[in-house]
């Protein structure tokens, strides 16, 4: 699956008194893992996006599970991917693990918009492109592969 990758040693800045992430900090996270993405990945960092392109990439939807807790210490190596690319969205899918096990797993929708009059935007051709190496695709039934 082809996926971009971020690696975060979990801090104490990141956990409960108890020693386990605090589950807010997670989205902080996945926020860290995509304007990286954009920055390293796509060659368009946010001080663009949001300074001298005056847009914004704000999330319209968002999902997450976490089957296993991770603790102070942990190193999560997280995985992005691009389950859809639309017009002016796209469908990822995050998911941090350590080791073999699962920590979490977040999908949500990404809408390009103007930042100003909030109205949604066709991603650029140029980055369109780009996303296109993130893009998971599957097998269908017959066997042909198919973009999700």
């Amino acid at each position: 699956m082809p996926a971009y990758q971020y690696v975060h040693d979990v801090m104490l800045r990141d956990c409960e008194p108890s020693g386990i992430v605090f589950l807010p900090r997670y989205f902080d996270m996945v926020h860290t893992v995509i304007e990286n993405w954009l920055d390293e990945a796509l060659d368009w960092p946010m001080s663009q996006i949001q300074g001298s392109d005056g847009l914004s990439v704000p999330f319209v939807n968002i999902s997450a599970e976490f089957p296993a807790p991770s603790r102070l210490g942990d190193r999560l190596t997280w995985r992005l991917s691009v389950r859809e690319l639309r017009r002016s969205s796209m469908w990822i899918e995050l998911t941090a693990t350590t080791g073999a096990e699962i920590r979490v797993t977040v999908t949500g929708t990404l809408v390009l918009t103007e930042a100003i009059a909030l109205r949604t935007r066709r991603w650029p051709d140029t980055i369109a492109e780009r996303v296109k190496d993130f893009l998971v695709s599957t097998e269908s039934k017959s066997g042909k592969k198919v973009a999700e």
